[in-house]
């Protein structure tokens, strides 16, 4: 079980890592125009909801379920602590792509600007404790 169990672990995160680049994608090109910009809100919005909150879920609660089988080293305590944060951060971010997307249907320009921003500055936090997780557990033997 606990093989299997990594696997899924193992596939979650890389489906989450193909997520969160196809939103980085799509979020760059967001000053197109404003339709384009608004279309990018509605269309991060679904993303998150169907594949990325999921996602997120399935790599914490196979994290969480493959622990207790592991003796928790420094070097296991840092990735962990990482992962979490960038579940974290990733998680929080579903605020303000809710909110946004609000914002975007209702065309409030000034209120769709602000919520990417923070999304921008969350990402900022998650993306570089995500790579140092990843990283960690790439190393041989962990």
């Amino acid at each position: 079980m606990t093989h299997g169990l990594l696997m899924l672990h193992i596939a979650a995160i890389a489906f989450w890592i193909g997520v969160v680049g196809a939103e980085f994608v799509i979020e760059r090109s967001r000053a197109a125009s404003k339709p384009h910009g608004y279309a990018v809100a509605h269309n991060h919005f679904w993303i998150d909801m169907l594949l990325e909150v999921p996602a997120v879920l399935t790599v914490l609660v196979t994290g969480a379920l493959l622990l207790p089988g592991t003796s928790l080293t420094p070097l296991l305590a840092v990735k962990v602590g990482a992962g979490l944060l960038a579940a974290a951060s990733n998680l929080c971010c579903v605020v303000p792509v809710t909110l946004r997307r609000r914002a975007a249907r209702e065309e409030a320009l000034p209120a769709v600007i602000r919520h990417s921003r923070t999304i921008d500055h969350l990402s900022a936090l998650g993306l570089p404790a995500a790579a140092l997780a990843l990283v960690l557990g790439l190393l041989p033997g962990r």
